[in-house]
C-alpha cells in the first residue's frame, strides 16, 4: 500500500491554484449558477483522469529508454509550480475568462483540464509511483483524488462567483491569491524532497 498519504496536501495546493478550468468553473458559476455549474464537476474529473494517466504512461514506456525522464519531468513541475506560484501574486485572470466564455459547456471543461499542465504535475511528481503499482492503488489514488477535486471545484464555484458580482472586493481577493500561493509553495515540499531523494 501505498507508505505516505502527504500527497494529498500538494494535491490540494495544486488543485486550488487558478487555471483555466478553476476560471471556467468560477465563470460558468457566475453566469449559470452553482447548481447549474456543479453538473460540470465529472467532465473536468474526466478530462484530469485522462491527462493523468496518459502522462503517466508515456512516463511509464519511457523508463527503459530514457530513465532520466521522470527527473527531468520532476524538474519541469517544480520550476512550473513556482511559476505558477508568483504569477498568483498579480492574478486577474478571471474577468477575462467571464468575457470570452459566455456559456460553458462539458466539453469544455473536459478539453481544458486535459490540457491542463496540472496533470503533467500528479503525473510526475505529486502521486506516488505506487499508484500505478497494483489495481487497489490505483483506485485508492484517483478516489482520493475525486473526494479532492469536488470540495475544490465547490469552492472555486462560490468564491469565483463572489469575485465576479463585485462581493468581495479587489485588495481581499488579491489577499486570497497571495495566501495561496504560499500555500502551493509549502505543500511542494513533499515534490521537492522527492526530486533530491
Amino acid at each position: 500500500m501505498i507508505e505516505s498519504w502527504l500527497f494529498v496536501f500538494a494535491m490540494m495546493a495544486v488543485l486550488m491554484i487558478p487555471g483555466p478550468s478553476n476560471a471556467l468553473l468560477a465563470s460558468s458559476a457566475h453566469q449559470q449558477g452553482i447548481a447549474q455549474t456543479a453538473k460540470l464537476i465529472p467532465a473536468e474529473l474526466l478530462g484530469y483522469f485522462y491527462a493523468i494517466n496518459l502522462w503517466a504512461l508515456i512516463i511509464h514506456l519511457s523508463a527503459p529508454v530514457w530513465p532520466n525522464l521522470i527527473h527531468l519531468l520532476h524538474f519541469l513541475s517544480i520550476v512550473y509550480v513556482l511559476w505558477l506560484a508568483f504569477h498568483l501574486w498579480k492574478s486577474t485572470h478571471l474577468q477575462q475568462y467571464n468575457q470570452k466564455h459566455p456559456s460553458i459547456q462539458p466539453r469544455e471543461l473536459f478539453i481544458a483540464s486535459l490540457k491542463n499542465p496540472k496533470a503533467l504535475l500528479f503525473a510526475a511528481g505529486i502521486f506516488p509511483y505506487e499508484a500505478w503499482e497494483t489495481p487497489l492503488n490505483f483506485v485508492s489514488v484517483f478516489a482520493t483524488f475525486s473526494l479532492v477535486l469536488f470540495p475544490v471545484a465547490l469552492l472555486w464555484m462560490s468564491f469565483g462567483r463572489a469575485i465576479l458580482s463585485g462581493k468581495i472586493p479587489k485588495i481581499k481577493a488579491d489577499l486570497l491569491c497571495k495566501g495561496s500561493a504560499l500555500i502551493l509553495i509549502l505543500c511542494m515540499f513533499p515534490v521537492v524532497f522527492r526530486f533530491f531523494s
